[in-house]
């Protein structure tokens, strides 16, 4: 069984790659799953190279005889379907991508599996061919009626009959010089694909929202001791009166340093001041397990261990336009209303 024991291991992979995402899914999981596809493709190649081209002859021969051109392979057309799901999982989001390559490599391998053991149950067309010609056919007049088996055809040529063997020149490209051409092209072409993914992924361009610079408004559009809840940056835009530690604007990431929660501004909620000792409305309140935090973040009560994290501030002073870097994160601190930025 010259393949039997290969399509067993892409199909298992590839019920591996179905139950993955399906149970665990991932952005960008088209290209991981395409780069499998290209590995394979790249294997699956050199053992056809390594078949096609067959052990190198011990003996050179007087002259070189051409060999026949191969038939048709279809690992290269898989390895550019792999370089295209490389790029398409880097362009599009797809949490189940994979499974556009899985369920199809499942159901090829699955085919090319049965055709091996097809193979080897039923005879081959050149076998039943030959069986249905029967034995060879001899004409009168020393002339022979192929084909016909080695033995009479030694026995017709000692009885004095002229054979000719006719060839008709062909001039075909050498199998091994096309299979390693192709493949060295295939293999230069995914590795390619596989380092530019690797260099998108290390050196992402145009972030929005989160993790990139997102623009919160203009320094008119926040008042004095506001909270500004921006969701697209995940933080709170505060404006520190000097009462509360200013002057100046304070982006606080809003996840609780403890858990993670996210903390809300709560004008409601009462506790004792520090400095001071009265009651006093108006704090971060994280609701998961009751940290609090300060006009600027600094933590008061509760089991997080540090202050709100706080992200850096950019002020344009023409256009008083307020840029905050959510990809800039700094740990909290109880100086966190030194950080603030004025206009």
């Amino acid at each position: 069984m010259e393949r039997l024991s290969v399509w067993p291991a892409v199909l298992g992979l590839a019920l591996a790659m179905i139950v993955v995402a399906l149970i665990e899914p991932v952005p960008n999981s088209l290209s991981y799953a395409s780069g499998i596809v290209v590995l394979l493709s790249l294997l699956g190649w050199v053992m056809e190279a390594r078949e096609v081209a067959g052990p190198p002859p011990e003996v050179e021969p007087d002259h070189e005889e051409e060999e026949e051109a191969p038939g048709p392979s279809y690992w290269p057309v898989l390895l550019a379907l792999g370089i295209v799901g490389i790029a398409a999982g880097l362009i599009y989001d797809w949490k189940y991508g994979a499974l556009i390559v899985a369920l199809p490599l499942a159901a090829g391998s699955a085919a090319a599996w049965g055709e091996v053991l097809r193979r080897e149950v039923l005879p081959s067309p050149e076998e039943m061919e030959a069986a249905a010609a029967g034995p060879p056919l001899a004409a009168s007049g020393g002339r022979i009626l192929m084909p016909v088996a080695p033995n009479l055809l030694a026995a017709e040529a000692a009885g004095g009959a002229v054979i000719a063997i006719e060839r008709v020149p062909t001039k075909q490209v050498s199998r091994r010089s096309l299979i390693q051409i192709t493949f060295w092209a295939g293999l230069g072409s995914g590795l390619l694909a596989i380092a530019g993914s690797l260099v998108d992924f290390l050196y992402p361009r145009g972030i929005i929202g989160f993790g990139g610079v997102v623009t919160a408004g203009t320094v008119d559009q926040f008042p004095p001791g506001s909270k500004t809840q921006v969701p697209a940056g995940k933080f709170w835009l505060v404006n520190l009166t000097e009462e509360q530690g200013g002057p100046g604007y304070l982006a606080l990431w809003w996840k609780c340093p403890h858990l993670g929660c996210t903390v809300p501004w709560n004008p409601a909620f009462s506790w004792p001041d520090p400095e001071s000792g009265q009651n006093t409305l108006g704090w971060f309140r994280c609701p998961c397990h009751g940290s609090t935090y300060t006009h600027a973040g600094v933590r008061v009560f509760g089991p997080a261990p540090r202050s709100l994290d706080h992200m850096e501030i950019t002020i344009d002073p023409s256009t008083g336009r307020i840029d905050v870097n959510t990809g800039s994160i700094m740990k909290g601190t109880p100086d966190n209303a030194t950080f603030a930025v004025q206009a």
